[in-house]
């Protein structure tokens, strides 16, 4: 059975994709462990053939595309979605490297040893990173930022079901699962209940198709990055510590506090410990808030339309909770406050403010954007899959023809670089995939 499903570089780059730009591409995949069944359907069943096909049209997809036509390469980039961006779509713009054109006009002097530590130094911020394909990131930067402001992007119109043989290889940049609440329940029972806040196409193809074909794949069983978000019900929506800190308290069923609110935004223990409060209890975490220099900047700007009121009690009650508990709760911590006394949470002093009227309150909703697990990939790109130790302790292997890129990978990079290093592993997949000698 094992050696049935044994991969081959001719199984691999000869194998079928049939669908609406990619919408059977696990059939696709599927071949790869299969390539007796491949090579029976013989030349004449391809509708077309070109050297590399890019599965997904997200910055890391057409970041390899345009390397590998750069390099010569003729390419096909296929996108299930009627939509060109994928993930990167939603992204902030935070792209930071070092020794770019525009830091040097700016005389900014950062090296690319401090943007790895940067990546190395923040486990907390979503977990370890592999050190290899983190210092290639780091290295390429940079280079990266001032190749985008050098090129162009095209797009091909919607072509009907089509049979399409790679000669080279294949590029995986299928985006992450953070769009599909099934395939996030499936992974990690806490996801059960988030919010899918991503491109709806990312419902997780890219890594059923990896395991199906005995890819190897990390970090799939993690819980996504995520964003805490009060008042999506009202459509007052603010995204709690990241770019407005209202400096409230987070209240359970019971009214009372269980965390430390002004956990940095990318510091993913604070929106766990709400996922978590909300799944154990059953109902949404309740933001509570006074009225702060903070708040008033943002009602100057644009209304909160979540229940308010000038007292705790009146407020806590339109959102459901005992307005005596919540008095309660809110008396306890204003004490803390007037007598500097540490926090029972370990909030900050310097967020130590007593609660003042009037109040506002609003469920919080806990959101996905990108998600920890996919494709574990070596510095070149390369898709691994995992074996026995070999005679010199070897535990991976490339496998032939296929290439990963993007937030379709593990994740290997700080909050805030999602999109530049998706594009710094697909430019890296585009040139390397467009090296490979074509199959018989």
């Amino acid at each position: 059975m094992l050696e049935d499903r044994k991969l081959t570089r001719r199984g691999f780059v000869g194998a079928a994709l049939v669908g609406s730009m990619g919408v059977a591409a696990s059939s696709f995949l599927a071949g790869c462990s299969a390539p007796e069944a491949a090579s029976d359907k013989g030349a004449e069943s391809w509708d077309e053939e070109v050297d590399v096909v890019v599965i997904g049209s997200g910055g890391a997809g057409l970041a390899a595309a345009v390397e590998a036509a750069n390099a010569g390469a003729s390419v096909i980039v296929l996108e299930k979605t009627n939509i060109v961006g994928g993930d990167s779509t939603l992204c902030d713009g935070i792209l930071g490297g070092w020794g770019t054109k525009l830091a040097k006009a700016q005389e900014i002097d950062v090296s690319a040893d401090e943007v790895y530590d940067w990546f190395m130094g923040h486990p907390d911020w979503y977990g370890p990173k592999d050190p290899e394909v983190a210092r290639v990131l780091a290295d390429k930067s940079g280079e990266t930022i001032d190749w985008l402001q050098e090129i162009g992007v095209a797009a091909s119109s919607k072509k009907g079901d089509v049979r399409i043989k790679a000669n080279k290889g294949v590029v995986m940049a299928t985006g992450s699962y953070a769009g599909s609440p099934a395939m996030l329940a499936q992974l990690n029972a806490e996801s059960a209940h988030l919010l899918p806040g991503s491109n709806p196409g990312a419902t997780g193809d890219g890594l059923a198709m990896a395991m199906d074909i005995g890819a190897y794949t990390a970090r799939a069983s993690e819980l996504p990055l995520m964003s805490s978000l009060a008042g999506v019900e009202s459509g007052s929506i603010v995204n709690w510590n990241y770019y407005e800190r209202l400096h409230g308290l987070w209240l359970d069923a019971n009214g009372e506090r269980f965390f430390n609110e002004e956990t940095n935004y990318e510091n993913p223990n604070g929106h766990r410990a709400i996922v978590r409060k909300q799944n154990e209890q059953g109902t949404q975490v309740i933001a509570f808030i006074g009225t702060t220099p903070e708040l008033e900047a943002v009602l100057a700007v644009r209304p909160i339309e979540w229940a308010t009121g000038e007292t705790v009690e009146e407020v806590a009650e339109a959102v459901g909770l005992d307005g005596a508990k919540v008095k309660a709760t809110v008396e306890r911590f204003n004490s803390l406050c007037e007598t500097g006394e540490a926090d029972d949470f370990g909030r900050p002093a310097e967020f130590m403010v007593p609660l003042t009227g009037p109040f506002y309150a609003a469920p919080i909703s806990v959101s996905t954007s990108v998600t920890m697990g996919g494709f574990r990939t070596n510095t070149e790109a390369q898709a691994l899959k995992l074996m026995a130790p070999t005679k010199d302790g070897s535990l991976t292997s490339p496998i032939p023809g296929l290439y990963a890129a993007g937030v379709a990978c593990e994740w290997n990079c700080a909050a805030g670089a999602t999109v530049l290093c998706a594009v710094t592993l697909g430019r890296i997949a585009g040139q390397n995939v467009a090296k490979e000698t074509p199959a018989a």
